[in-house]
């Protein structure tokens, strides 16, 4: 008896440390949000993020008492860093081209190019800039923490959809925006 507990004992072990790899390779996954006050206003910025290997899909909003903007991003992830590379959303935010009111098929002209590097630090998601390369450049910067239950609406079926696509199609982006 107490053998056949050792090995079942040694095939648990062995199961949750293939579930602990796994992980790693979705350290994006989820749901990332900080709201703060700054002169007077309230200012809240959520990712709701979706990785597979190196790629990551996601949706964010960011919103004050004068401006609401959405918009969808696809990064690429490598451990603890990605980089953003596709976005779309509410002109006037960070992107000029407003994404498409049908999420799938995909379309070039739904997109802007950027390259913006994204890292975890401490359980935190950063946007980095200027000369910011690595979690001792960021300074005081509060980051978004990662959050265990989301408290912000439903997604849509139309941006599950999107996910879902812009994670499972391997040609996507569409040719036209690849490098």
């Amino acid at each position: 008896m107490r053998a056949f507990l050792g090995s079942l004992a040694f095939l648990f072990s062995i199961i949750a440390a293939s579930g602990a790899e796994a992980d790693t390779s979705r350290l994006f996954d989820g749901v990332w949000e900080s709201c703060e006050s700054s002169t007077g206003e309230q200012i809240c910025e959520y990712y709701v993020l979706k990785q597979k290997e190196g790629r990551i899909c996601g949706l964010w909003h960011y919103w004050s008492s004068r401006h609401s903007y959405d918009g969808r991003l696809i990064a690429d992830a490598e451990g603890l860093s990605g980089r953003v590379n596709y976005t779309c959303g509410t002109p006037g935010s960070e992107t000029r081209t407003p994404c498409s009111a049908k999420a799938v098929p995909f379309a070039a002209s739904e997109w802007t190019k950027t390259d913006k590097p994204i890292l975890i630090c401490d359980k935190r998601l950063y946007e980095l800039s200027g000369g910011e390369r690595s979690c001792a450049d960021i300074g005081k910067s509060p980051g978004l923490p990662k959050l265990s239950s989301f408290s912000q609406p439903k997604l849509s079926q139309e941006d599950r959809d999107w996910m879902i696509g812009c994670l499972n199609d391997p040609a996507y982006p569409p040719p036209a925006l690849r490098k």
